[in-house]
């Protein structure tokens, strides 16, 4: 899940002003129709700070990974939400590896093939309805 609490949606654009390539790749497709609209809230501050937001188009994505400088790799089982991050017991591992973070990036140009990329100006041009949808969802993501 990507419901993000404000301090890591503040890093978030923090590495992006700095110049970072900040790539997201979420679902599209979600187990809760309530996650997906809160993680949807986020995205009009995160692509105005040049964050880079793709929506997954094969199925569920359940994987949670950090590909950092193609030469650090973080995952495990970590959303990027409230309840993993404080709540849950949750593991994730740092890998250090050339040969795996080669490995980690070509999984992850493969979800990108099968992603559509949200763009800015086309994402704030997206109905009333659906804003005030994620807006109300966003409510609620602090318990998500």
């Amino acid at each position: 899940y990507f419901v993000p609490d404000e301090g890591l949606v503040q890093a978030l654009m923090a590495a992006a002003h700095r110049g970072v390539k900040v790539k997201l790749i979420v679902p599209r497709l979600n187990d809760s129709t309530l996650v997906a609209w809160s993680s949807r809230s986020f995205y009009s501050v995160l692509l105005g700070a040049g964050v880079e937001i793709a929506e997954f188009k094969g199925g569920l994505l359940h994987t949670k990974s950090l590909l950092i400088d193609e030469r650090t790799a973080i995952f495990g089982s970590v959303n990027f939400d409230q309840r993993s991050l404080r709540l849950n017991f949750e593991i994730s591992l740092i890998v250090y590896d050339q040969a795996f973070c080669t490995q980690l990036k070509q999984l992850t140009a493969s979800y990108l093939k099968r992603s559509q990329i949200i763009n800015r100006i086309g994402w704030e041009r997206r109905p009333r309805w659906r804003r005030l949808l994620e807006n109300t969802a966003h409510l609620a993501s602090p318990l998500l």
